[in-house]
């Protein structure tokens, strides 16, 4: 218990704990939180490169730091709507910015401009906050009397790990509200010094956003050196017409900029300028004098091109924004869209998004996923059209296009007859495998607060790999199906888990459909969110066939293969590292149990280097029962870096050990 207390090295114990009770209890008792929001905002960004090299143009958003000035400047001055303090929405009225094509610069440090120092997590899910009840055993706390009004709360953390931060803040004595923090830290390679003020009038409008931010960074990858000022002022006392959007007028700028620009900005601005004027007279002699020098300077610049079309197609995401929509594309060379596991090789993808709004209930969503696999030489792809019409109700209307992955049909469990299946090589059966292509229309409402339904049409198209060997053995080389299906959700409350049932029947003689079959499956998920960015996952599933009068394939919803997983946050629960691929596709019914459980600071932190950069761990515990088989088991241990997000699995058959398989995918520069 004495554990769980602060640690806070003064003599008055009374006073001391007093000051943090009311410190941690503020935003609960005040009421202090964003609720749809907006105000002005003005944005300031100074870089100043040191030391670089070639290396810097792989880092992204800082391509243009790689090869061109060493000084850059950014102002923006706009609107900013808040739905919370991580969800918010930026409209840049005037833009000036000494970067080529006016391009961004450490968007990354977009999420650091609003920290949220009650919550949680200072920075949408990373970063333990020293200000939030549930963070004490991870800090050490001093407390120190500056006036009656006010005292100063000095904090560091108990271990050197990147989820925490150390510094200090002034607490006010009568309400415990922080006026002024400042934050240093380090995480995802950029050292941090954040220096925050909170006004009066914000906390009398139950704001937790702060009136002035400032972000001193430092980032150094592989001999690169570059230091950055970020400056965000919220309030500003003018508001500038709806109509203007991303204006570059430097008049305008100057008019209302609320803090004036400090010498090295000034100069930047007069370099940056200096030039544009210079190059323009330039050109225009060169053009009256003599055209052939003009041929040559283009010619010259043909690297310079080159470089620029480099970095905003190959290298950095492409993207676009507005008031009512986005689009992003992933960099086509990016090492953070690789991964490796044992039992699915290497793997590749990109993905694209889009959306659309169109008023506060209806917007129209694209996400598309793309990649390789390098160990079945397939080519993959997820194409997703989603269209929301009723948010209230968790209404909308999904198409969805795809291939999946290469499969048996029913002949395969014609082979297997052992009592023992499970040690068979696949390989060596001769099977016949087939492409699919799949077209899925969705529907979903939601009846009440616990009921949804969600009805569904899905046509297959599989074709045989090798259409030749179906000849030869008078099989035919494409199965087609129509299947509709219907599945039904209830969650008794919020903190309640999502059940569900999936039927799905496939009806003979319908768009040339050749198959018949039905197939249940039963699904049990739930998430739980605890103290201190800790999660507990758990699913449990069955599925079965039933009606199968032809051949079919087995390829259930909730059990299947996917060659092309994401990242930490994405697939690495409620699935089998090790499992051999062809067993998804091989059983009539499966029974299926998986466990994990996260938190930044388990077990690893206590070591000297590593525990420093670890962000999170998990740990991990899957079950399956297959037909004619003995039960299936994995356990495994993960951790996620700056670096990389790596695995460590075991499985067993029954009371035998079978395998050991790792399982890793590139973090690096994944939030950026």
């Amino acid at each position: 218990m004495l554990f769980g207390m602060p640690n806070i090295v003064k003599g008055r114990q009374v006073t001391d704990s007093l000051i943090l009770e009311r410190l941690f209890s503020f935003q609960r008792i005040s009421g202090c939180g964003i609720i749809d929001s907006t105000t002005n905002v003005y944005k300031k960004l100074y870089i100043d490169t040191r030391r670089r090299n070639f290396t810097m143009m792989c880092v992204p958003s800082l391509f243009h730091i790689a090869y061109g000035d060493r000084q850059y400047i950014l102002e923006s001055y706009g609107k900013i709507r808040f739905d919370s303090l991580t969800h918010f929405t930026d409209k840049k009225q005037i833009y000036v910015s000494t970067v080529p094509h006016r391009s961004s610069i450490l968007t990354v440090l977009r999420s650091y401009t609003v920290p949220n120092i009650y919550g949680v997590a200072i920075f949408d899910g990373h970063v333990l906050s020293p200000f939030n009840r549930n963070n004490t055993i991870y800090y050490r706390y001093t407390i120190s009397e500056v006036s009656e009004e006010c005292h100063l709360v000095t904090f560091k953390p108990r271990s050197n790990n990147t989820q925490l931060v150390k510094g200090f803040a002034m607490v006010e004595t009568a309400t415990g509200r922080v006026s002024f923090a400042r934050l240093q830290g380090e995480f995802d390679m950029l050292h941090f010094d954040i220096e925050t003020h909170f006004s009066q009038e914000e906390a009398k409008k139950r704001s937790s956003v702060p009136k002035e931010c400032v972000i001193n960074t430092r980032f150094k990858f592989l001999g690169n050196d570059i230091q950055s000022s970020f400056t965000t002022i919220y309030g500003c006392d003018v508001a500038l017409p709806d109509s203007i959007e991303s204006s570059a007028d430097m008049r305008m700028l100057n008019m209302v900029r609320p803090v004036p620009l400090d010498s090295a900005e000034i100069e930047v601005y007069k370099d940056f300028f200096g030039k544009v004027i210079t190059e323009d007279i330039t050109i225009k002699e060169e053009e009256a004098k003599d055209t052939l020098t003009v041929a040559e300077k283009k010619k010259n610049n043909f690297g310079k091109i080159a470089w620029d079309l480099l970095e905003d197609n190959m290298l950095s995401s492409i993207r676009g924004e507005n008031e009512n929509g986005y689009f992003k594309l992933s960099p086509i060379i990016n090492p953070q869209y690789l991964s490796y596991s044992n039992s699915r090789g290497l793997a590749y993808k990109m993905k694209l998004w889009a959306q659309y709004k169109f008023n506060e209930k209806r917007k129209l969503s694209f996400d598309a996923r793309i990649g390789y696999n390098f160990k079945i030489k397939q080519f993959y792809f997820d194409n997703c059209l989603h269209f929301d019409f009723n948010p209230k109700r968790n209404g909308w209307l999904e198409l969805q296009v795809g291939n999946g992955n290469r499969i048996t049909n029913s002949s395969v469990l014609d082979v297997l007859k052992e009592e023992h299946r499970d040690t068979l090589d696949f390989s060596q059966l001769g099977l016949h495998y087939f492409n699919d292509n799949r077209y899925e229309l969705r529907c979903n409402i939601a009846v009440t607060d616990q009921f949804e339904v969600m009805p569904a049409l899905t046509y297959h198209n599989r074709t045989a790999v090798n259409k030749e060997a179906m000849i030869l053995t008078g099989q035919p080389t494409a199965y087609k199906g129509f299947a509709p299906s219907l599945t039904l959700k209830y969650q008794p409350s919020p903190s309640w888990p999502v059940m569900s049932v999936n039927y799905e029947r496939c009806i003979d003689n319908v768009i040339e459909s050749n198959m018949e079959y039905e197939r249940w499956e039963i699904d049990c998920s739930y998430r739980r969110r605890y103290s201190s960015l800790k999660r507990f996952n758990a699913r449990v599933g069955a599925g079965f066939y039933t009606n199968k009068s032809t051949t079919y394939f087995v390829d259930y919803l909730n059990f299947h293969e996917d060659y092309l997983p994401g990242g930490w946050d994405d697939e690495w629960t409620g699935e089998f590292q090790l499992l051999n691929s062809q067993w998804y596709n091989a059983s009539n019914y499966y029974l299926r149990t998986n466990l994990s459980y996260d938190s930044p600071l388990l077990m690893m932190t206590c070591l000297p280097i590593a525990g420093r950069i670890i962000e999170s761990e998990r740990l991990y515990f899957s079950f399956v029962q297959l037909e004619k088989t003995r039960p299936y088991f994995e356990f495994g241990y993960g951790f996620s870096t700056r670096f990389v997000s790596l695995a460590f699995f075991s499985s067993f058959l029954g009371n035998s050990f079978e395998r050991f398989g790792t399982k890793f995918t590139f973090e690096l520069f994944r939030k950026w």
